[in-house]
């Protein structure tokens, strides 16, 4: 191979497009990924300006910016700290990072202009900013917004025994379910925020709300799961972080227990989910109402079931069992 083809193969074997541009701004060269990335044969841009390859708009001050190049040249970024695009054929613009450096030929300066097309960099730097903007409203939403709804409603909780005549205290009931409600709503806004972005499984969704109870229980559950939960249909896995959730909230808000077993597993086609405390314990005929009702129906909307009663020796234990396929 002589000198002159090793050069041909090197320039055609860059990453990077590469154009070779003489003092009066007309190409000379062009490597294949230049001609790939402007849309355009080697034979068509080789002859042709190079402030084609310039958006319409930034033409003319192109045109300066490479005579002033010209009369003091020096390898160094082009525009530097300025955003720079590329034009097609067809007139798609695309980001570009550019690099300038020069070489004499016959006599005569040319300019090398190194040529990365940096579109994918851009749009990742974008996901990930959106995905940061994501991740910062949900902590948001979680940290702030939800523990005061939660709150709230234990405050409304620690009255409403008190509150007359009994029309109050109904009332009073109706807007705990309410903030229950609302607090599910917006933990499923969270876990949705989640799956659009950085993917943030089921069983840390989970752990996470665990942990987040404890503050108000005054102790840490014993948290078992087992089975592959981590690819639940996502309506399935909805409504049990919210079944959870409100599973917890009962026994904050009645139960009095100093500890609670959450066991959790999906195996065969089904789901199982089971959560006891040593509490006080339920009456003989537990109230349909408020969270109890809520569970249920979520058991039965996935044609499963639901049932409350006494936890050995005390307290309470909750089974929720629902199909997965």
């Amino acid at each position: 191979m002589t000198h002159d083809e090793l050069a041909g193969a090197l320039i055609d074997a860059s990453p990077d497009g590469l154009i070779l541009v003489d003092a009066d701004g007309i190409i000379t060269l062009a490597n294949p990924v230049a001609a790939e990335m402007f849309g355009r044969a080697i034979d068509e841009l080789v002859g042709s300006s190079v402030d084609e390859l310039v958006p319409v708009e930034y033409r003319k001050g192109h045109a300066r910016h490479r005579s002033d190049y010209v009369a003091h040249p020096t390898a160094r970024p082009m525009g530097s700290g300025l955003r720079l695009f590329g034009q097609t054929t067809d007139g798609a613009m695309f980001p570009v990072e550019i690099s300038l450096s020069t070489v004499t030929l016959d006599g005569r300066l040319h300019t090398i202009a190194t040529i990365r097309d940096v579109s994918e960099r851009q749009e990742a730097a974008s996901q990930m900013a959106l995905l940061q903007d994501r991740e910062r409203i949900a902590r948001d939403i979680h940290d702030m917004v939800i523990q005061r709804l939660f709150a709230a409603g234990m405050n409304l909780q620690a009255v409403q025994s008190q509150a007359q005549p009994s029309y109050v205290r109904e009332q009073i009931g109706s807007a705990i379910d309410d903030l229950d409600d609302t607090i599910r709503e917006l933990r499923a806004a969270i876990f949705r925020l989640g799956q659009q972005g950085e993917q943030r499984s089921l069983s840390a969704q989970i752990n996470e709300l665990v942990h987040e109870r404890a503050r108000h229980l005054g102790f840490e559950p014993v948290l078992r799961l087992a089975g592959d939960l981590d690819h639940l249909p996502d309506f399935i896995a909805d409504q049990l972080v919210a079944t959870v959730t409100e599973g917890l909230s009962n026994i904050v808000r009645h139960a009095d227990a100093t500890s609670a077993d959450i066991h959790i597993s999906a195996a065969d086609g089904q789901l199982s989910l089971v959560i006891g405390d040593n509490g006080k314990g339920i009456p003989s005929q537990p109230k349909r109402s408020g969270g109890l009702s809520n569970m249920m129906w979520r058991a039965a909307e996935l044609g499963g079931s639901c049932t409350v009663g006494p936890n050995e020796p005390t307290g309470t234990r909750l089974h929720w069992h629902v199909p997965t396929t």
